[in-house]
């Protein structure tokens, strides 16, 4: 199944589309968020692209699970998985796996590029301690913004919203220091910021996004149980 939902990704389906997803586009939103922290030290400058890279790919993450589930809205998939087998672990796990891989695989072409061009090599060790922690939380977000979309007129809607909110609330365009008190309060709404925070400064109060990550967890399983409720309602009626 793994190797099924791999397949049917976009991402693979010419070099140009693997290269303007996986380096042009990343390496451009990087740039950008770089050149708007340079203004603080070079430090912050350098460690800020790393955590931009990393929010990136979590960012593809949850449109790759988004993507997935979609396309097995238009094929029919998603209503024998409600009907016949609403918690297949199998099913869940090749859509999970199959996004985790895509993100993994962004993030490393893109922190090699960093380490490459800047020689400066002072971020690795927070970043590999960091990435795969923060992808799982993107999984858990990720997950509650398709199902959330599940049969909806655009299922992109709520995974594209929560991608822009993820470089917003995460502090890494900005540090958080510079946020007001009610954008900082926001930034409690998604398990990012403080583990950006630790990677930018060193300083950061990681309990509080495992945290917020469980109350996700939570909202996953309540959201999921509620859709496939309608959707087996919608199932019948039809």
């Amino acid at each position: 199944m793994l190797k099924l939902a791999i397949q049917s990704l976009p991402y693979f389906q010419n070099y140009r589309t693997f290269l303007i997803t996986f380096i042009v586009e990343p390496l451009f939103s990087i740039l950008m968020v770089g050149l708007l922290s340079s203004q603080f030290s070079s430090s912050f400058f350098i460690h800020t692209i790393v955590a931009m890279s990393i929010i990136s790919g979590a960012q593809t993450l949850i449109a790759t699970l988004n993507t997935e589930f979609v396309d097995d809205q238009k094929r029919g998939i998603d209503l024998e998985l409600a009907v016949s087998a609403p918690f297949s672990i199998p099913y869940w796990l090749s859509k999970i796996m199959a996004a985790l891989l895509v993100a993994i695989g962004q993030v490393l072409v893109i922190l090699t590029l960093i380490r490459l061009l800047t020689g400066d090599g002072s971020w690795l060790g927070r970043a590999f301690a960091i990435t795969p922690v923060a992808l799982i939380f993107a999984c858990i977000v990720g997950f509650v913004a398709t199902v959330v979309a599940w049969r909806k007129s655009d299922p992109y809607f709520f995974g594209n919203v929560v991608g822009i909110l993820i470089v917003l609330l995460s502090g890494v365009i900005v540090p958080l220091s510079h946020y007001p008190v009610w954008l900082k309060i926001l930034t409690e709404l998604l398990p990012f910021s403080h583990l950006m925070q630790w990677l930018i400064t060193g300083k950061g109060e990681l309990l509080i996004d495992v945290v917020i990550a469980l109350f996700w967890l939570i909202l996953a399983a309540l959201v999921y149980r509620r859709k496939l409720k309608k959707v087996k309602e919608e199932t019948n009626y039809l």
